[in-house]
């Protein structure tokens, strides 16, 4: 398997998935992990990290400030000029756009959003009543998130939306559904993604009953990133589309990408890029997929990808 890795000289573009990956069993950025990325960025200033999540770009900022990606970089007038000349004179890193909102958000490397797409009003409501209609008879609690561009609406102040917000540090805006349904309406809002959060058995029953709702509805996918949650998309709501819209963004082809994952929703991930690597806890489908099967994430899989490709 060593032998499929790449050469450090194949790779243009870095794209790690963040939970179950890039963090570890904790949800934490390991140091081993941390100084490995960094090593590799400050060898490689050419080679953009593209963290590519389910989280808004919020939700990334404290993981972005660990890896250092937006240290040192390139201010947007040298950025232009080196994609221009293909010359780094400047002796600082370019930036590290990312994929957000499961590939609904797009950014460049300098957080501004450059592609984005959102549910309809009508597709909105037919999930808020699949949402409500199963949970309600299923009798758990659940609290929906609704990604909006760089923020995140929660309808009331509870435990998921309070643990995003202290364990990620996002700061999450609250706003009852009457008020935000009427703010969608008036176009004032527009809703990238829902992400439903509840107990790992009401979720896995309810994925159940999306993969009937998404076969009738072709505009709408599914993906599930953690076991107690599960997002709602627009049918291009995927990662593998943030990788399309970043190699026309960066001007490079799926040959010259390296990517790391773990779960379902990196598989269209894996099928826009030439070199895969899956991470030893990964689901089964994905390691088919790989070029590569690392060490778990708890074992700091992605870093001794890394230490063999571009700094052994």
């Amino acid at each position: 398997m060593i032998n499929n890795l790449p050469k450090s000289s194949d790779v243009k573009l870095i794209v790690t998935d963040v939970d179950g990956t890039i963090l570890n069993h904790k949800c934490q950025l390991s140091e081993t992990t941390k100084n490995t990325v960094k090593k590799v960025l400050e060898k490689y200033p050419n080679l953009p990290l593209v963290i590519a999540t389910g989280k808004s770009i919020q939700g990334t900022m404290m993981l972005r400030s660990d890896l250092g990606l937006d240290e040192n970089v390139m201010t947007k007038e040298e950025y232009e000029i080196f994609t221009k000349t293909g010359k780094n004179t400047s002796n600082k890193r370019i930036p590290s756009p990312a994929i957000c909102a499961n590939g609904c958000v797009i950014y460049n490397g300098y957080q501004e959003i450059q592609d984005q797409i959102y549910l309809t009003t009508e597709e909105l409501i037919k999930c808020l009543e699949l949402i409500d209609n199963y949970f309600i008879k299923f009798g758990v609690d659940y609290e929906v998130a609704f990604y909006v561009g760089s923020y995140t609406y929660f309808n009331e102040d509870k435990y998921h939306s309070r643990r995003i917000c202290n364990d990620f540090k996002e700061p999450i805006r609250i706003l009852p559904r009457d008020e935000l349904l009427n703010n969608v309406y008036n176009n004032t809002l527009k809703i990238n993604k829902l992400c439903i959060f509840s107990t790992i058995e009401a979720i896995t029953g309810f994925r159940s009953e999306l993969i009937t709702f998404t076969t009738n509805n072709k505009s709408l996918i599914y993906a599930q990133g953690d076991p107690d949650c599960i997002d709602i998309m627009p049918l291009l709501g995927n990662k593998g589309q943030g990788i399309e819209a970043l190699k026309k963004m960066l001007n490079i082809s799926s040959q010259n990408i390296l990517c790391f994952g773990d779960g379902n929703n990196d598989l269209t991930m894996f099928e826009q890029s030439k070199y895969c690597i899956a991470m030893g806890n990964a689901i089964k489908a994905l390691k088919e997929k790989a070029i590569y099967v690392t060490d778990s994430n708890a074992n700091d899989g992605v870093a001794l990808a890394l230490e063999k490709i571009f700094l052994s």
